[in-house]
């Protein structure tokens, strides 16, 4: 596919740094925002492939103007893409664009059912966001086949039942009560997820294999859960991340997933850093955010992922400044 010849000139200046694009149609919409460790090869991508999926040929048929913004980093870009998203809600962007129908998971107090689906944050035990409601769905319903769970001691008690048992007001108490030590506690879960295992692996050997079959969905549902939060490296962490840029070095001070601070040095020392992490402290205690939470979690999801191919250290009080920028330098 040819790069229309009006576009031909503006597509060769992109420079090949990171950044996002905005594509936009011929009344001036936006109608598609990306981003990409290298602008130049990313856009011209769109006009150099025969794209199989439909979507992308009529994104690209649609395409009569392309802005860039150049950032300094591939974090800045992946955040200010967010949040471009959010703000603009372009037809041809799905992810971050539809962060109001994120769902959470809420343990209700009585009733039939021991779980339920809520839009807000509802109550103590709320817990969420989760992006797919489909997936809280398939969890809820697959659940109900280990009902009743009772806590005994540092672990669980339950059958599987192909045909969800009516529960007693003391057995849902009982369920509801280990229903909270799971959602709550990651090593709750984990013990669970091991008792699960070896259930599985029992009907197996068993030759129950639709039992086996079951459980093993259950298992993997949960493992999904538990592996969105074991996975977490920012809760509850004050971090401090560095990269290598051009001209010198950025820096970015991360408190429990939100990005507080960033700011770029040509050269950097232990004062400088220093500084930058009491200015963080300061912005910190008087931060006021106006996004929700089912916005922010975007955001703390791109910082989180972002922070495991990065070099960044957590600042506590065996953190090194000195230590902290050598490791800085050699990247």
């Amino acid at each position: 596919m040819s790069i229309p010849e009006h576009l031909r000139e503006k597509i060769q200046s992109i420079p090949e740094k990171p950044g996002i694009y905005k594509m936009k149609d011929s009344h001036g919409n936006i109608i598609y925002i990306g981003k990409s460790k290298c602008l130049n090869k990313r856009v011209k991508s769109y006009f150099q492939s025969n794209h199989e999926w439909e979507k992308i040929k009529r994104l690209v048929f649609n395409i009569q103007d392309i802005d860039i913004i150049v950032t300094d980093t591939h974090l800045e870009a992946q955040l200010l893409e967010c949040a471009m998203i959010k703000k603009y809600k372009p037809i041809y962007n799905s992810q971050f664009a539809r962060d109001k129908n994120y769902v959470y998971l809420k343990i209700e107090d009585n009733g039939e059912k021991p779980l339920s689906i809520t839009y807000n944050k509802d109550g103590t035990y709320t817990f969420g966001p989760y992006r797919s409601k489909y997936y809280i769905y398939d969890l809820i319903d697959l659940l109900t086949k280990l009902y009743p769970i009772k806590k005994s001691g540092n672990s669980f008690e339950f059958d599987y039942n192909p045909l969800p048992v009516a529960m007693n007001e003391k057995e849902f108490q009982e369920n509801r009560l280990s229903l909270i030590n799971l959602f709550s506690n990651m090593d709750s879960l984990k013990v669970f997820l091991d008792i699960l295992k070896a259930k599985m692996e029992e009907a197996s050997l068993t030759l129950h294999f639709e039992r086996a079959s079951q459980l093993r969905d259950i298992y993997l549902c949960l493992e999904q859960l538990y592996n969105s939060q074991n996975n977490n490296i920012t809760k509850d962490k004050e971090i401090i991340m560095g990269e290598k840029i051009d001209d010198g070095y950025k820096l970015f001070y991360i408190s429990d997933g939100n990005l507080i601070l960033k700011r770029k040095f040509k050269e950097i020392s232990i004062e400088d850093v220093k500084d930058f992490i009491n200015r963080a402290n300061i912005l910190k205690k008087n931060r006021v955010s106006n996004k929700s939470e089912k916005s922010i979690m975007d955001f703390k999801s791109i910082i989180n992922m972002e922070l495991k191919s990065s070099y960044y250290r957590i600042v506590d009080e065996e953190f090194n400044v000195r230590e902290f920028i050598r490791g800085l330098i050699k990247l």
